[in-house]
């Protein structure tokens, strides 16, 4: 029998479909594994091997579709993987790097995580986040910790869409998630009739 893990999030999923239409769509992401990882330069060949893929560099993630590492400081890394392999890729990083300083720590109830995505999905961020999220500035690979609507979080950019990966505080994903929802009404409005766009 499989567990099932519910979030705070469970509640708000029938209001976030609502909500999503084609300009744009807000939905939870699964939960997924999270390990903060921190090392020193001569480990972090051996820890992209043992996590299968690459450490990113300043501002920047790197996905293989099922994984991802996502940089967050000069040392620092949150390895995003499907939550059932969290226990052995702890155990990967304690045999390839047995010997060198790091730290690999599940961290994975730290953080939920929302998926905001469409053509209008940027418009939606840019009423309240703080990252420069213009094509030229911030695109597909680019991660960044800021706020969104106040809360702090780590954005990322995973297309062209654009479809965004907010990762915050379980106890803030609620306020976010409405906050979001409300962010997006001007998307679901119904043109007036003989109105010409302007």
């Amino acid at each position: 029998m499989v567990e099932r893990h519910g979030t705070m999030l469970d509640g708000l999923a029938a209001e976030m479909a609502a909500a999503s239409g084609d300009a744009v769509a807000l939905a939870a992401l699964p939960l997924l594994g999270q390990i903060t990882f921190r090392g020193e330069p001569a480990c972090l060949p051996l820890a992209a091997a043992a996590f299968g893929t690459g450490l990113p560099a300043a501002n920047r993630f790197e996905s293989d579709g099922a994984r991802a590492a996502l940089w967050l400081g000069p040392d620092e890394w949150l390895l995003v993987l499907p939550r059932a392999e969290l226990a052995t890729t702890v155990a990967r990083f304690d045999m390839a790097l047995a010997g060198a300083h790091f730290a690999a720590v599940d961290t994975s109830s730290g953080r939920l995580g929302l998926e905001l995505s469409g053509p209008q999905a940027r418009a939606v961020m840019e009423k309240s986040c703080h990252i420069d999220l213009h094509p030229r500035r911030f695109g597909p690979g680019h991660v960044a910790q800021s706020t969104v609507a106040r809360v702090p979080a780590i954005v990322l950019q995973r297309d062209e869409r654009p479809t965004y990966w907010i990762f915050v505080r379980p106890s803030y994903a609620p306020y976010l998630a409405r906050w979001l929802i409300d962010a997006m009404a001007e998307f679901r409005l119904a043109p007036i009739a003989g109105l010409a766009p302007t």
